[in-house]
């Protein structure tokens, strides 16, 4: 992806395949019952990798058209996102991803951006991910808080808190 041309067909291409592997992985690995915690960390580490290479690519093609407030978003989503990793990694003693419902929303809104600014305005699409992204972000920061235990496989804070009730 470092080498290709952004928006070009083989950009696309590249990046089609990429995300088709990342679901793929996923499916297999459940439909042949050898899910583990190492696969689970390696897919996160797989998707940083991707967002920081696609970033890398398109942010300064789109640093000019999007308007700054956008920029500052990210920064800020990006800083709970953060925030919440290192309060998890601190409590749990382990790197602390979870694989929210709203994580997986995000990331599959985030994949799609390069393919949904074809054929929208710039600006709603990423109201809509920065909209979707900041509840996420949010979440996965009030789980990391309220969690009496690691359990990256926890779809909610809502599932969260209702676990506690139940105990």
């Amino acid at each position: 992806m470092l080498m290709i041309a952004p928006f070009s067909g083989w950009f696309y291409l590249v990046y089609t395949y990429c995300g088709m592997t990342d679901v793929l992985d996923g499916i297999i690995a459940r439909s042949l019952q050898t899910e583990s915690h190492m696969g689970a960390r390696l897919d996160s580490i797989a998707d940083m990798v991707l967002f920081i290479v696609v970033f890398y690519k398109l942010g300064p093609m789109l640093w000019l058209s999007v308007a700054r407030w956008v920029w500052y978003a990210g920064a800020i989503i990006a800083l709970i996102r953060i925030t919440a990793y290192i309060i998890g990694t601190l409590r749990f003693r382990q790197f602390a991803s979870l694989h929210l419902i709203s994580n997986k929303v995000t990331g599959l809104v985030l994949f799609f951006v390069p393919y949904l600014i074809l054929i929208m305005e710039i600006k709603t699409v990423l109201i809509g991910l920065i909209m979707i992204a900041t509840l996420s972000s949010l979440e996965e920061l009030f789980c990391e808080i309220k969690a009496k235990q690691f359990n990256p496989n926890i779809r909610s804070y809502f599932e969260l808190v209702e676990n506690k009730r139940l105990q």
